[in-house]
């Protein structure tokens, strides 16, 4: 087993498949990358990247699954299970898809998907009658992905690091640093899915000089008053297209802004238990009832979004550093409306590019983050950046599981 992992760890370049579902859990994102060398030095060629969607049965699962209210133990046991094989197919799928056989892929690392992220017990109101404490919670079973790929797979990155004191998020800026440090700019990486987080490097930076966090929600409450508005006929505002053509409410803007969150300073994360699918209820309700039309609650909700990005910029970042360029990921990026309103809450001399400029796809971002960690995990590498999830110390993230190639290759 140790020349086994001794073996995989002297491979260069390496094939390595990542795996991310998010918390809009519209599907698995697959990338292929092969992968040459490590840490600073690495360098990387994607092979293949593609979406998976859930069907509407699995994706209702998780959704239920995350609320507190539904989510209950049979059905995590049961769910953990489903989605390791979903993960499975999905790695199995994107290497057919380049062409190269699942015996030839080295490593899988896998994120799983979120059903229960608690970094902050007063933000999230916990109090239970056992003692309460920071935890997180990804399913999708990386022993079945391992079993059913026979690829060695690395999984649970999170909880190592909240473990160290962290908070467990964000986990994307070590690959920020690694891919996309400057010499001379100062550059935001802004990924916009469920949830946004950004990662800030100063010029010439050190990873002890990062800056990340998430800024609040990304596209979690756009997709959701777009289901309300649409009963439930589009699960996303395609483009901005249908917040382009509402107006922005500013008394309902100027209520949202005030949410505690945002004068949280960093490190701090959120998730859905904060921005999900109990606040969007509410405050298209309280709306409606004070006369506000629907589609203006969709782009006032745009309009909040594109602020909290901002505005988080002018509050943690822009006070003491310079920002030359601003790189965006994620589903959001697509959104033509939210970006539109970030352009304008921005200094102009801010450049806003779509990460698509660099040759990566806008939705490959976060699996092949997932690809590199991985990867660091088998190196032997801290991959953490605790100044950006405010752990005690950097520490080696994921859980490795042997699969059956690498073990008989030895």
């Amino acid at each position: 087993m140790v020349n086994a992992l001794l073996r995989l760890y002297q491979k260069n370049p390496k094939k390595a498949i990542g795996l991310m579902s998010g918390t809009s859990a519209d599907g698995i994102d697959a990338c292929l990358v092969e992968i040459f060398g490590n840490s600073l030095q690495t360098k990387i060629n994607i092979l293949a990247f593609e979406t998976y969607p859930y069907d509407d049965t699995t994706r209702n699962a998780i959704l239920d699954t995350c609320n507190r209210e539904t989510g209950t133990v049979d059905k995590v046991c049961q769910l953990n299970f489903h989605l390791g094989k979903l993960f499975a197919s999905a790695a199995k799928n994107i290497a057919n898809k380049a062409r190269i056989p699942i015996s030839d892929i080295d490593l899988i690392g896998s994120h799983g998907q979120t059903v229960y992220h608690i970094p902050d017990l007063a933000l999230h109101k916990i109090s239970n009658k056992f003692p309460a404490c920071p935890s997180t919670l990804q399913i999708g079973e990386p022993s079945v992905i391992a079993q059913e790929t026979g690829v060695t797979t690395i999984a649970d990155f999170r909880p190592r690091d909240m473990a160290a004191g962290g908070l467990g998020a964000p986990l994307v800026p070590y690959i920020d640093f690694i891919l996309f440090r400057d010499n001379e700019k100062g550059r935001a990486l802004q990924n916009i899915g469920g949830i946004a987080n950004v990662t800030f490097l100063p010029p010439d930076c050190n990873i002890n000089e990062i800056i990340a966090f998430d800024t609040g929600p990304g596209n979690m409450l756009i997709d959701r008053i777009t289901e309300l508005i649409t009963n439930n006929t589009s699960h996303f505002d395609e483009e901005g297209k249908l917040a382009s053509t509402g107006n922005i409410n500013d008394r309902l803007l100027t209520s949202l802004l005030k949410h505690p969150y945002l004068t949280k300073p960093p490190p701090k994360t959120t998730g859905r238990e904060v921005f999900g699918k109990q606040l969007a209820d509410n405050l298209y309700k309280d709306a409606i009832s004070s006369g506000v039309k629907g589609i203006d609650v969709l782009t006032t909700v745009t309009a909040f979004t594109a602020h909290t990005i901002a505005d988080s910029y002018k509050k943690w970042l822009l006070s003491k550093h310079e920002l030359s360029e601003v790189i965006i990921s994620g589903g959001g990026s697509y959104n033509k409306t939210l970006i539109k309103f970030i352009n304008q809450y921005l200094t102009p001399s801010i450049k806003i590019y779509s990460i698509h400029s660099f040759g990566i796809s806008p939705n490959a971002k976060e699996a092949l983050a997932f690809a590199i960690l991985a990867n660091e995990t088998i190196s032997g590498n801290p991959n953490n950046v605790p100044s950006a999830t405010g752990a005690n110390e950097p520490v080696i993230m994921g859980k490795i599981i042997p699969g059956k190639y690498q073990i008989r290759s030895q």
